[in-house]
């Protein structure tokens, strides 16, 4: 029971991550170039550019995209160095707890 009990949470850990990357940072894109058209207008009218509240949070979202991009990098580069990413107090390598 210990076996299925294991698999069953290795099957849940990789959902939640698979969500998290697989379907979270294009989220976060699409949200930021949202925030980067500015406001919907009706046809014929002039379109005015986004707001300034909207561009930095666009910007905030790209910077979001940006640093799961670079930790992923890290990541498999670090696997193949034989090191794994340390998060406290930023992301980067460190040597493989033995």
């Amino acid at each position: 029971m210990d076996t299925v009990w294991l698999s069953l949470q290795g099957a849940w850990d990789l959902l939640r991550y698979g969500l998290v990357v697989g379907a979270g940072l294009p989220i976060l894109f699409a949200l930021g170039v949202r925030f980067m058209a500015g406001p919907a207008v009706e046809e014929g009218a002039v379109a005015a550019g986004p707001s300034a509240g909207g561009r930095a949070l666009s910007w905030i979202f790209f910077a979001l995209c940006l640093l799961g991009v670079i930790v992923g990098i890290e990541i498999i580069v670090g696997a193949g160095m034989g090191k794994v990413v340390d998060f406290f107090p930023f992301p980067h390598l460190v040597p493989k707890p033995k």
